[in-house]
């Protein structure tokens, strides 16, 4: 069993394609399924049924940590341990999580290899700079975030930040640690509201750019000339 987990889900989707990728070279069965519909006889019946042609398997399962405490999760995890202590070598398990796990949550899972994406400093940093004078440093710190945490990455933490900001200057209701929120409304305080929402229109901009393939420059670029701009 491989465990994908992690705040970093550009990352931990690439990683899920390459795996899902790979599994269709060698001819495997490919078997999704989703947490929040799924029963434990579905489980037993994706894990235990052998292949009309006899293929390798692959099941993937998603969200399974991001249900709410039952019996149902509770039967689930309990299952899929059994089923890494006993391995069939003809099938592999991964269990896709949007959210870090922690050391107990895998070890109830049995022995299984767990990869980690997490954000990183750098990510923090840039966003940290947001507002500041100094553009020079701003895009080095956008170049370190690109570098370590991609472009794709670097775009969606910069819409959730810049809705953070919004609220914080409109008065929006914030949640999170107290020193979060003071940091947030610190830096909120360096942008006029208009510019904020100026600054998320462009984002939407981008947002449709890309999903319909007319960007003029790669979303680094982008997101290099919003910096500048900003």
């Amino acid at each position: 069993m491989i465990i994908l987990h992690g705040d970093n889900t550009t990352k931990s989707r690439a990683r899920l394609a390459a795996l899902i990728d790979e599994a269709k070279k060698q001819s495997k069965e490919l078997v999704r399924l989703e947490a929040k519909s799924l029963q434990l006889a579905n489980l037993e019946e994706a894990l235990g049924a052998t292949s009309l042609f006899g293929e390798d398997k692959l099941v993937v399962i998603e969200g399974l940590h991001s249900l709410p405490t039952s019996k149902r999760k509770k039967e689930l995890i309990s299952y899929l341990a059994t089923s890494t202590l006993n391995p069939d070598p003809s099938t592999l398990i991964v269990l896709y999580e949007k959210r870090p796990l922690t050391a107990t949550m895998i070890k109830k899972l049995g022995n299984p290899k767990a990869e980690e994406f997490k954000i990183t400093n750098s990510l923090f940093k840039w966003l940290d700079s947001l507002g500041t004078s100094n553009k020079q440093v701003q895009l080095k710190l956008l170049q370190a975030a690109l570098e370590s945490d991609g472009d794709q990455f670097c775009y969606l933490m910069l819409v959730r930040q810049v809705k953070m900001l919004i609220q914080a200057s409109d008065g929006g209701r914030l949640s999170g640690p107290p020193f979060l929120i003071s940091k947030l409304k610190s830096q909120a305080n360096k942008f006029t509201l208009a510019q904020l929402l100026s600054l998320h229109a462009k984002l939407f901009a981008l947002d449709v750019a890309q999903k319909t393939s007319t960007l003029k420059l790669s979303l680094a670029q982008e997101l290099e000339l919003l910096a500048i701009n900003m």
